[in-house]
Parts: structure tokens; sequence; C-alpha cells
């Protein structure tokens, strides 16, 4: 048996050599010469040569020049075959390289991809001994640069990030791209969590706030997560889980943010899984209900108009809007949500319309989600062109973060609402971003004076300050201003004073049920004692 075998293995063996091409190429052009070069010099040789004696001496010769000419054609025939073998190894190498290289690294920045982010991490985390940081970047709003302005720009935007975090990033720490605009740094040079926290910091500055191509400016703001082994994790799995679970949270925080993973983080983001399965069957059976809350001319204390506000009956339950719309943007519910509500308000005002309420103003919240979105603005522009009324009473707020979020396309889509006779106003004015500058741009109507300030204890001096200032400029600007957060008496005396035209809050009115707000509307009494 095993003598068959030996056989086989032998066969297999000669076949392959039989097939191999340049081997059986080069014993052939070998054997042709022979052959011809045997029977032609006989010939030539037998035709001149009649003394046998002579005929002998030169077939000597003959052989010795034929064992001469084969060695030069076949040291030829190799030669040129080792040469095709050294160029398709060469070719082979080349190949291997780059393959190598498309596999560790990214193609576009240059940087090392995923795949040798985790072999680092793998290799550090089996090493007990060692203690090291995986921070994830992910870049805010990204994907409204590639809808602006196209992908080739939104790649150039990617590089000038690459190209800010390799100078920040050095041996033996490690940067990389995981994919689209989130980024990885792997830290291995760190005394404590603050010092990993100021490098961080010095790589948000280095990044910058604003971005310059083709004459347009981008907002930059980044958020970043970050876990450390062992205290979060000693496997790269969890580490990479647990920094994108604080990056995550650190944008549903407002964006711009560096958070450290913690317990409790995890916590929130099941919480947030929960909520976001329960909302699509929440608009299923529509869970969802309209609210109103006042907001009153403060002079004569009558109804000047209403905030639409969402409320959501779950098991018998009303959440907060807190507590639902952040999971709403971040799932895409948002955008349903704010198309029923816009349809659910107008349907309403046509009713007050009917009822001789015309001049009742309702302002209606809109994300910075829809506001961006080029295929759910069109849908609500849509829902605007169904109803045949007046739009001057109907009031669009927006923040001013949604704003920024792309300030050319949103003032665009803020002028197309106006070209409708809609009014835009300017919401929770006084935080965030705020600036005089963003005043002049926007195409608003109304500014929204932030409950932050109303709020604070009565008889702050900077604050009274502030709020005077505030809508004096909105006054030399032609806005209107709308005090939120009215609770108390002197508030809103104070702010009758300095000439605040509108107010809302708790003192005012809560937010009301479609009934509620009916009879309000019914009872201008109501307005006059509040205001007393």
């Amino acid at each position: 048996m095993k003598d068959n075998n030996q056989e086989n293995n032998i066969f297999k063996k000669i076949l392959n050599i039989l097939i191999n091409k340049d081997a059986l190429l080069i014993v052939t052009k070998y054997g042709v010469f022979g052959i011809v070069w045997i029977l032609l010099s006989d010939y030539i040789l037998q035709e001149l040569i009649s003394d046998f004696e002579t005929y002998k001496l030169i077939q000597i010769y003959k052989g010795w020049f034929f064992i001469f000419i084969t060695i030069v054609v076949v040291y030829i025939l190799i030669y040129r075959r080792d040469n095709k073998i050294k160029k398709a190894t060469d070719q082979s190498y080349k190949a291997i390289k780059e393959l190598k290289h498309m596999a560790y690294y990214d193609a576009l920045t240059g940087l090392p991809n995923r795949v040798m982010f985790n072999d680092k991490m793998k290799n550090l985390a089996n090493n007990s001994n060692e203690r090291f940081a995986i921070a994830l970047l992910d870049i805010d709003n990204f994907k409204y640069i590639n809808d602006t302005v196209g992908h080739y720009v939104g790649d150039d935007f990617l590089k000038y990030i690459c190209n800010k975090l390799s100078n920040e990033i050095k041996a033996p720490n490690i940067v990389a791209r995981l994919g689209g605009d989130e980024f990885a740094i792997l830290f291995k040079d760190f005394e404590s969590e603050e010092t990993l926290l100021n490098k961080l910091e010095a790589i948000k500055v280095c990044i910058g706030n604003i971005w310059f191509t083709d004459g347009r400016e981008f907002f930059i703001s980044v958020s970043i997560g970050v876990s450390i082994c062992p205290n979060d994790g000693c496997d790269h799995e969890t580490l990479l889980k647990n920094s994108d679970i604080a990056m995550n949270a650190a944008k549903k925080d407002g964006k711009n943010k560096i958070l450290f993973y913690e317990e409790y983080i995890h916590e929130e983001t099941l919480w947030h899984i929960k909520i976001a399965n329960k909302l699509q069957k929440g608009l299923d059976n529509h869970e969802f209900e309209l609210y109103y809350q006042p907001q009153i001319e403060l002079s004569s204390g009558k109804i000047k108009g209403m905030e639409a506000l969402i409320r959501w009956n779950h098991l018998q339950e009303f959440m907060s809007p807190a507590e639902f719309i952040p999971v709403a943007e971040i799932t895409g519910h948002i955008y349903e949500l704010e198309r029923r509500i816009i349809r659910n308000v107008l349907i309403q005002k046509k009713k007050w319309i009917d009822q001789g309420l015309e001049n009742v103003d309702i302002s209606i919240n809109l994300s910075s989600k829809s506001l961006i979105s080029s295929s759910n603005f069109k849908k609500i522009e849509e829902i605007f062109s169904e109803f045949d009324m007046d739009y001057s009473n109907i009031v669009i707020e927006i923040t001013e973060t949604a704003a920024l979020s792309n300030i050319d396309i949103a003032i665009e889509r803020l002028n197309i609402l106006k070209s409708k006779s809609l009014k835009i106003a300017l919401d929770d004015f006084g935080t965030g971003y705020s600036s005089i500058t963003h005043l002049m741009m926007l195409p608003i109507d109304i500014i929204k004076l932030d409950k932050s300030y109303i709020n604070s204890k009565y008889g702050g001096t900077k604050d009274i300050q502030v709020v005077k200032f505030i809508v004096s400029l909105a006054h030399d600007l032609g806005l209107t201003v709308v005090a939120e957060g009215i609770e108390t008496i002197e508030q809103m005396n104070y702010l009758k004073s300095i000439n605040c035209e509108y107010g809302q809050g708790y003192f005012i009115g809560r937010p009301m049920s479609l009934c509620q707000i009916n009879e309000l509307l019914q009872n201008d009494k109501y307005m006059k004692k509040t205001s007393d």
C-alpha cells in the first residue's frame, strides 16, 4: 500500500512537471532544435564530404559544437524564464504589500483602519499589566456637509480632520479611522483621567470650531466617548462598546462634549433602547396628544397665542417630551411625529378660525432634523400646501443650535416658510451659541427669551440688566420678544416695565388639553385676573 502511494506521488510530480508550461516550452524548443540540427547537419555533411575519415573528424567537431550551442540556447531559455519568474515574484510581493496595506489602513486618510486598531487593542488587552484608554471621536452633523456640498467635499473635510489628529497624536498613541466620520484614539501614555481629559480638550481646540470651503463655513463640533482599561473592561470588545456608549451619551447630552464611561450611562442607554422600541407602537396606537400652553400680551393680560406641545400618553401615564424627543431624533421617529403635529395643529387652527378666533397665534416647534433634511422638509411644505388659510398666525419655533448645524441651509428653508407668511421664532435665546450676528443673519420675527434668565432669583442685578438689554436690542432690530418661564407676579411686572410684549410660563398657565384651552379662549376674565 505504501509503495502504491509513493508511485502515485511520483506520478503526480511528473504530471505537474509536464503540465508546467514554461518547462514544457523549454523542452520543446530544445527538442526541436536538436532534431533539426542532427538531420540538417548530417545531410549537409553527406552532400559535401565524400572522404570517410574527414567525415568522422567533422562529426566529432559537430558534436562539440552542438554541445556549445545547446549550452548557449538552454542558458538563454532559462535566463528568460528566470527573468519572468523574478518579475512575477516582484509583482506578487508588491500586490501582497498593497493588499496588506489595504487590509490595515484606510484608503481615504491613510490612517490605520478598524482591523489594525482592533489588533492593537487585542494585543494590549491580552497583556494584563498594560493600562490604556480608548477614545471614540465622532463629528457632529457631518451628514449635513455631505448632503449640502457633496461627498467629495465631505472627503476633504475628513482629510482635514485626519491631518489635525495626526499632528496631535504621537507614538506610542495611535489614531485610526473606524469608518464614516468616526475616529478612534488609543492612549498608552497618560497618568490620570485629568491628563487624558486635557489631551482630548487640546485635540478639540486643534480641530477648531469653523471649517471653510468654497466660500462656505461650517460649524465643527465633536462628541468623544472614553473608556479605560481595566476600569471599564478588560477585553477590546467591551472597551470599544463602552467608548461607543459614552460617545452616544455625549451626543444626546447636547453634543460637542467629552464623556468618560460610567455604569449609569449604560443604564440610560438601555432605557433609550427601550423607549425607541416603543416609539413606533406609540405612533401606530395614536398615543401622542397635543397640549397648548397660553401666551399672553403682558400689558393687557389677553391671550396672544399658544405653543403646541406634544405629550405621550403611554400606558395611562404621560411621558415628558424631554425624555422621548431626544430618542425620537436619534431613531428618526421625529420626522413622522412633527408632521403629525403640524397637520393636527393646522386642522385645529382652521376650526378656531371658523369660531372667530383667527387672531390667536399658534407656535409649532421644528427640530434641526426636519429643518435640514431635504426630503422631510419637502413633506412639511406639502402639508402647508394642503390647507387654504392665512398662515400669518402660525409661528415656527427653532433653536439656535438647529440653525447653526448648517446655517446656509437653515436660512434658505426658513425663508421658504416665511414666503408662505409663517412667522419664525428663535427659541431658548440666551443659551448655547447666542450672538447678535445670528439675530441679524437669521430671518426671524420673534425672540423667545430663555427661562433661565426669567427664573433666576428675582433681584439679581446682572440677570435683570441682561434681560433689559436683550429686550431693547430686539426692539431696535424690529423683533418681538416672548419671555418664557414666568413663575411669579414680580417677574411678570418687571417684564412689563421694560416693555417686553408677551410672556408664557406656569404663572400664566400650564400646558393644557384641547378641552381646557378651548374653555380658556372663551374666558377673557381669566387672563385679566392674572394680570392684576
